[in-house]
């Protein structure tokens, strides 16, 4: 004799604690709404991490004494030279487009602090990471999504020397 199948019973935990399986995946208003409130507190910390930072390095360079970066003969015109100004793990970047003109700038790109390089066939300054360019002549923004001009140093000749001071502001 032929007994018909039967439908499989389902597990007793289950009869004593019932799940709506779908409801468990529900995200409620209230949920939703924390959310949104924490990820706002988060990214409201970071701003304002990031521009007491900036306020910091830049309170920190205008402090900063001057500094002899080498002799007007070292850079040839059209040339460069790299050197670390205020601190140690700041680069910067000094740029001879004349004769008789020098400009030095950050060289970390305003955008994500990438390492900017000099184009001397092209007269820019070019951030390779998010194709940002830079005008040699006073680092405004040319290209690219930075908003801000490179932060720019007075460079100062004395006596055939090359001395860099603190940060002169630039209006972009």
């Amino acid at each position: 004799m032929n007994h018909p199948a039967q439908a499989p019973q389902p597990p007793r935990w289950k009869e004593d604690f019932p799940i709506n399986w779908e409801d468990d995946a529900y995200i409620t208003r209230k949920e939703f709404i924390k959310f949104l409130g924490l990820t706002s507190i988060v990214f409201l910390f970071g701003t304002c991490l990031t521009a007491g930072r900036r306020w910091l390095r830049e309170s920190f360079q205008r402090r900063s004494p001057p500094m002899s970066i080498g002799h007007v003969d070292e850079i040839p015109v059209g040339g460069y030279k790299l050197f670390r100004y205020p601190g140690p793990d700041d680069p910067c970047i000094l740029l001879r487009p004349g004769p008789e003109q020098f400009v030095a700038f950050s060289q970390l790109c305003t955008h994500l602090a990438c390492p900017v390089h000099y184009q001397a066939e092209t007269g820019q300054l070019v951030c390779p990471c998010h194709e940002a360019f830079f005008k040699a002549e006073d680092g405004t923004v040319l290209a690219g999504p930075p908003r801000r001009p490179l932060t720019r140093f007075a460079v100062v000749v004395r006596d055939k020397q090359l001395w860099i001071q603190p940060v002169s502001k630039v209006d972009g």
